[in-house]
């Protein structure tokens, strides 16, 4: 069952930037997650969905994308938080 399950999983790096990279102590992260996860079902997961919505934009291997997207294997994802400036 084991072999199995790693099948049916994607491994991936999360780049942070920003509050994200000092909200998690660290600028990147490694998650497994089951095939088929999104960008979204990903930020759900790490409590920053709502982020989404108030202005941060998403990459998946250098290129923005939807939070929508399915992520791929070996795929990377940056979570890239609004700029403000002062």
């Amino acid at each position: 069952m084991r072999e199995e399950e790693a099948t049916n999983a994607v491994k991936f790096t999360v780049l942070l930037f920003g509050p994200l990279a000092e909200k998690f102590g660290t600028k990147t992260l490694e998650f497994p997650l089951n095939i088929g996860t999104t960008i979204q079902d990903l930020a759900e997961r790490m409590q920053i969905a709502e982020m989404l919505g108030n202005g941060m934009k998403v990459a998946l291997n250098g290129e923005f994308c939807s939070p929508d997207v399915e992520i791929p294997d070996a795929g990377e994802i940056a979570f890239l938080p609004p700029v403000s400036g002062g």
